[in-house]
């Protein structure tokens, strides 16, 4: 089976609900949520697109047990709202051509392997680059790579593996990484940061190092949130604001700074550290 079969193959079957072990998507059988399936050409880089767009309004959702409201119900909500703020100009564009509020679409980005497809290093890239624009990623792979053994090294990579049945339209969910990255890709320790500004006698005040620690967080966030809409750009908008007042504010303080970094002064700090640098012996180490 070709790669284009599959791709038809998967579209039906998401369709139709007859994607098997689906706790991780049990909107994808729903009529709650409006599927719209776009071809690679929508988003560029990747095989096939799925939005969801929620239809329910929240006086809708009264049908949830309040163990669901505390657990899950909530924990979606904190996710919707981050990757909104994260990934804005996506949201943005897509509500404007289906016409629909952002707060209600999720995007899950699919790459299509066949039994024709090679496993090869583009892969992981592949996973990267649908982590980065989308926040999560998603596997379709054909019954082959199902039933090799190679399949447990896949499943450590971070993406959620749906495999094909062999039969019909009806695949199954492997291997789950129930994950969205909707902030920073790393995060800084408070506790640690703040010995590090105490060693370095910065300062030792507690309110002026938790107010050091959120500057470096929104810096951290604004700069993430830069690439995953820079990612994500349109030709025929390259220019939509994406910055919430709140950061723009923040970031208008850099220009009353007079000792902020500049390429010159990197290039003085690299030249200071390998001047005070050493060519060390191996026995150094021991």
């Amino acid at each position: 089976m070709n790669q284009l079969e599959l791709k038809q193959l998967f579209k039906s079957s998401v369709k139709n609900g007859h994607i098997n072990n689906n706790h991780l998507l049990p909107f994808l059988n729903s009529q709650t949520h409006e599927i719209k399936i776009k071809e690679e050409g929508y988003f560029r880089n990747f095989d096939l697109v799925i939005a969801l767009i929620n239809k329910e309004t929240k006086q809708n959702k009264t049908n949830y047990s309040a163990k669901q409201m505390k657990y899950e119900y909530l924990d979606l909500e904190y996710d919707i709202q981050h990757n909104i703020l994260m990934r804005s100009q996506q949201f943005i564009e897509f509500s404007k051509k289906e016409k629909c509020k952002i707060e209600n679409i999720t995007f899950i980005p699919v790459e299509i392997k066949s039994d024709n497809d090679v496993l090869d290093e583009r892969l992981p890239n592949q996973i990267l680059n649908a982590i980065l624009t989308f926040g999560r990623s998603y596997l379709v792979i054909d019954k082959k790579y199902v039933l090799n053994r190679n399949l447990q090294i896949l499943k450590l990579l971070p993406t959620t593996i749906i495999g094909y049945s062999g039969k019909g339209d009806y695949f199954e969910i492997l291997s789950i990484f129930n994950r969205c990255i909707t902030n920073g890709i790393f995060t800084i320790p408070k506790r640690s940061f703040m010995k590090l500004l105490i060693n370095n006698n910065i300062t030792s005040k507690i309110s002026d190092m938790v107010r050091i620690y959120y500057s470096l967080i929104t810096l951290e966030r604004i700069n993430q949130k830069l690439v995953f809409n820079y990612l994500f750009r349109s030709e025929e908008n390259l220019a939509i604001d994406f910055l919430v007042n709140e950061e723009i504010d923040f970031l208008n303080q850099f220009c009353n700074f007079s000792k902020l970094p500049s390429e010159k002064t990197n290039k003085k700090q690299i030249k200071k550290l390998i001047k005070n640098s050493r060519n060390y012996l191996i026995t150094d180490f021991l």
